[in-house]
């Protein structure tokens, strides 16, 4: 008697539901992964709006301001489109109370000084300006 090879139905579901399950922790993590990198990239987006006002200063003789609308989040380094963080990161500045929303850098390389503050959820990243130097650096927050 020769018998028909094959699959259980119970043998097809349980594969069916591994890959349900296989599918839905790549997607997770792919998920986790891409918001990361829209972090990133937001800060990354502000140092260089930061760096690039510093830069214009230095080149052009003038000092050059990097504005922010806190109301739109919105940022923008002179000469450059208006950039804007993403829907759920929040912005603090700590600025001279004169500039308003802004940062100002000077031909001599030095700069307004302070410091901007980014959240999102748990998250929090602080790019300070150096006031004698313009420097530019960001660092983690616990």
């Amino acid at each position: 008697m020769h018998r028909a090879r094959g699959f259980t139905l119970f043998e097809m579901l349980v594969v069916i539901v591994l890959i349900g399950v296989t599918v839905g922790i790549l997607s997770f993590g792919v998920g986790k992964g891409l918001h990361a990198a829209a972090e990133r990239r937001a800060i990354a987006q502000v140092v260089q709006a930061l760096r690039a006002a510093r830069v214009q200063a230095i080149v052009s003789g003038q000092p050059a301001q990097t504005r922010f609308d806190l109301a739109q989040r919105r940022f923008a380094a002179p000469g450059q489109a208006a950039q804007s963080l993403p829907a759920d990161m929040n912005i603090q500045l700590q600025t001279a109370q004169e500039l308003g929303a802004a940062f100002e850098f000077y031909p001599d390389g030095g700069a307004s000084g302070g410091h901007v503050l980014l959240s999102e959820g748990d998250k929090r990243w602080r790019i300070d300006i150096g006031w004698l130097t313009g420097s530019v650096a960001v660092r983690d927050v616990p």
